[in-house]
């Protein structure tokens, strides 16, 4: 199953032909420049735009096809849309504008309920509140709620974070990544914020002047498009599941393809799946396993290749099981090690260093 989408429109100062095909799972990143045309593309897939020329087709569902004349209108469409804000009708209490979003449903199965709905999203209390009233992370917790209750084929975020603080940032958080876990919808998720886009994507197109000039899987193309590589430096993701919880030392243990990587803190769950950033930067080399290091996470590896980079400093990528591990060290340190491709290292993380 997939969604695919070919369209092309002459704006003002500006030329969309934007053409992609991604699962019809998990969240998929659009992620380009400012001004690289994501708005106008979302807005034909939501088909707020009708363009020039247009397929849009979401399994057997056809869209969007200008050679046989087909443009079905917005509301039918059956696709959420959450914008960074005034999502919401002013005029409506919060109850009345999920109840809006439900009567607008034309579909016969109502696979999210109004009551799951607004457990879900914890917003009983606000029920007989106006928009007005509410806080950012409120306002967009409504709107995600209202989204899902419109029984969506496709979810479309458009930075929904962008225009919140920090603490509402982080109240949103679980939100979107229960919508990742649990809800199995197909999501387009719009960001600049590299730590959203490492934390929720799973698929990411990458855009730029009105194309899509580059479309993969998140965990490898952080590795190797520069446009994500040049805001943090070359990073990268590792997986793994939460294997136990250690109260004594305030540490979480991952199984990382059956190797312990340890985290500090206690703020996670037996079996829950993680995802982190990590900066080559911040990656080490030894030629043996140290014992008697300050350094707890120590995968061994094995180098795929060598690389100098802008920088004068050489970017070694390493294998670890299914798995590539980037690490940025010195010309000194790639003479000292006398480090050759195919060698066996071991990659030395600290735990301060990862980004969750």
């Amino acid at each position: 199953m997939s969604i695919s989408a070919h369209f092309k429109k002459s704006f003002k100062n500006f030329e969309l032909d934007a053409k992609f095909s991604i699962p019809k799972q998990g969240f998929t990143i659009l992620f380009g420049p400012s001004g690289t045309g994501k708005s106008s593309l979302l807005n034909c897939i939501a088909g707020i735009t009708k363009a020039d020329q247009s397929f849009f087709k979401i399994d057997e569902n056809l869209l969007d096809n200008s050679h046989e004349n087909i443009h079905v209108p917005s509301h039918q469409r059956h696709i959420g849309y959450v914008f960074q804000d005034k999502n919401l009708f002013p005029h409506l209490s919060v109850l009345q504008n999920l109840q809006y979003a439900i009567k607008r449903n034309s579909k016969q199965i109502q696979k999210f309920s109004l009551d799951k709905t607004i457990e879900l999203f914890k917003i009983e209390t606000l029920l007989q509140q106006m928009p007005s009233s509410l806080s950012g992370g409120q306002k967009q917790r409504v709107a995600l709620a209202r989204a899902i209750l419109s029984q969506p084929d496709l979810l479309i975020l458009d930075e929904p974070l962008s225009a919140l603080d920090y603490a509402a940032k982080q109240e949103l958080m679980p939100y979107l990544l229960y919508i990742h876990a649990e809800l199995k919808l197909p999501v387009i998720y719009v960001s600049h914020d590299l730590r959203e886009i490492f934390q929720l994507g799973d698929y990411i197109l990458i855009m730029n002047q009105g194309q899509i000039i580059d479309h993969g899987k998140l965990i490898d193309l952080c590795i190797t498009q520069p446009l994500l590589t040049q805001q943090e430096g070359s990073s990268f993701i590792l997986q793994g599941k939460v294997s136990s919880i250690v109260s004594e030392s305030h540490t979480t243990i991952l199984d990382i393809n059956n190797e312990s990587f340890i985290l500090t803190g206690l703020q996670w769950q037996l079996g829950q799946n993680l995802r982190l950033l990590i900066h080559a930067s911040d990656v080490s080399l030894s030629l043996s396993k140290a014992e008697d290091s300050s350094i707890l996470n120590i995968l061994p590896s094995k180098i795929l290749s060598i690389d100098m980079n802008d920088n004068e400093k050489y970017l070694i990528k390493l294998g670890f099981a299914q798995t590539t591990i980037l690490s940025l060290i010195s010309y000194h340190s790639l003479k000292k090690l006398n480090l050759q491709v195919g060698d066996i290292v071991y990659a030395q993380i600290k735990a301060s260093a990862i980004i969750r």
